[in-house]
């Protein structure tokens, strides 16, 4: 049984019984802080976890109207001094064990800040060093490139900010799950436009993702997807970055897949992808609701200003478990079970 892809088939599903789940989800945060109202909030996490956060940032921001910053934890505890007590951090760690997450979950407490962590285990250390926990209910995924607790992870951030706006239920939600239960059927389509491409991406070794605006939460854990699934050079950029500098270093052994949703960068994608085949000799491939002169998946995609990287991640989910396996790597087995211990980057 392929378990990733059955998760990432199983999101939607999963994110309506988030939904439907609400009140048990944020009992304890109404039972400690139902008058909580920040001033700003800072949202901790490292890998999905912080791919997470970039992609519920603008949605965050629109339903509080206050800042919203996105922190590494590492960075947030040895760099950050200037914030508000009246702020609230939020530390996403789906394990629970994540030692810098916990370390600047306590900076933020000592500091005066109401600390909220959103992790699947509700025994894990990470409990015991904030204000309140909220339950990331996405049921069993025993995979190490999470997808499932991705989309849950992104959800629930959103969802505890409408709660702390005390609108339990908006329009704004409403988007989000409109966008979201397509997330089936975008993988099921996705996988056939894979095995029409497999024979021209199965060589691969070096990999860039590129978007903007939505995407960019979608251009981050799409090239760590595929990084984790394939175990090679893959990297992820917001195309003006990519333009300042990074064009010097391809040729034809990089493979490009460009995330062409609708917006005021589209044309000028589409001539950089131009110029990086015809100058560059790059294999260019692309994902967008329309046809382009490129290899195109193509899918009716929402293209919601705040949620298009909870539908355009899919297609690189599903590449990143399809083809690692055609590569001759299994993905869902660790390639070393014990790192986390030996660098103690973990709290058992």
């Amino acid at each position: 049984m392929d378990l990733m892809y059955q998760y990432i088939c199983e999101s939607a599903e999963t994110l309506r019984d988030i939904q439907n789940k609400k009140e048990t989800i944020f009992c304890d945060f109404h039972r400690k802080c139902n008058n909580v109202k920040p001033d700003q909030v800072i949202l901790l996490g490292s890998g999905t976890s912080y791919n997470a956060a970039v992609t519920a940032r603008d949605a965050i921001q629109t339903i509080l109207q206050v800042p919203v910053y996105v922190y590494y934890p590492g960075e947030f505890t040895d760099h950050i001094s200037l914030f508000s007590n009246k702020g609230m951090a939020i530390g996403i760690s789906q394990a629970g064990r994540s030692s810098s997450t916990i370390e600047a979950l306590q900076k933020a407490g000592a500091a005066g800040l109401t600390t909220i962590c959103i992790t699947a285990d509700g025994n894990a250390p990470i409990v015991e060093n904030c204000d309140i926990c909220i339950p990331l209910l996405i049921g069993e995924e025993n995979v190490g490139p999470k997808t499932k607790g991705f989309f849950g992870s992104v959800a629930e951030i959103i969802l505890l900010a409408l709660e702390v706006a005390r609108l339990p239920s908006s329009a704004t939600e409403e988007r989000m799950f409109s966008v979201t239960d397509q997330i089936k059927d975008i993988a099921e389509k996705a996988y056939d436009w894979y095995r029409k491409i497999k024979n021209k991406v199965i060589d691969s070794t070096r990999i860039i993702v590129l978007g903007y605006e939505a995407c960019t939460g979608a251009v981050q854990e799409g090239a760590l997807k595929l990084l984790e699934g394939m175990e090679c050079s893959v990297s992820g950029y917001e195309m003006e970055e990519f333009m300042h500098g990074i064009y010097h270093a391809i040729d034809e052994n990089t493979y490009i897949f460009a995330l062409g949703m609708p917006g005021r960068h589209r044309d000028r994608l589409y001539r950089l992808l131009r110029y990086l085949q015809e100058r560059k000799k790059a294999h260019i491939f692309v994902i967008s609701d329309s046809q382009t002169e490129f290899e195109t998946f193509v899918y009716p995609f929402k293209n919601d200003s705040l949620f298009s990287t909870m539908e355009y991640i899919v297609p690189l989910q599903v590449l990143a478990r399809k083809l690692s396996f055609d590569q001759g790597k299994d993905c869902c087995v660790s390639s070393d079970p014990d790192f986390h211990k030996i660098m103690e980057s973990y709290r058992y």
